[in-house]
């Protein structure tokens, strides 16, 4: 069964952990994966503009991998910030969750 939960407006460190896990769970895996094809031979793993194979291709696909999700997590979390502190003067935000806890810590 799923709560309802009224927010009217998030902590900054929320929605950039949020965004930092979405993109990690999905793009480390991803340039993994992309490591292991130039492991093998392909173009798939760039470092300006010269492609890496074989071994270095596969330690260096994690690596870049690991950039673009803190890259993106910055870039991405800090229009969502701005574009949830604007929404937050219309209304307050609800949402949905399954297996919600509460916790009694005062925030700051």
């Amino acid at each position: 069964m799923f709560t309802r939960i009224t927010l009217s407006r998030f902590e900054v460190y929320s929605v950039y952990k949020l965004i930092f896990i979405g993109l990690a769970c999905s793009l480390i895996p991803l340039s993994v994966v992309f490591g292991v094809f130039a492991l093998f031979g392909a173009n798939t793993v760039n470092w300006n503009g010269q492609p890496l194979h074989g071994i270095l291709g596969f330690i260096a696909s994690p690596l870049i991998g690991a950039f673009i999700t803190l890259f993106f997590t910055g870039l991405l979390g800090t229009a969502c910030i701005f574009g949830l502190w604007l929404f937050s003067k219309v209304k307050p935000l609800s949402l949905w969750g399954k297996g919600v806890r509460y916790h009694t810590e005062d925030a700051a």
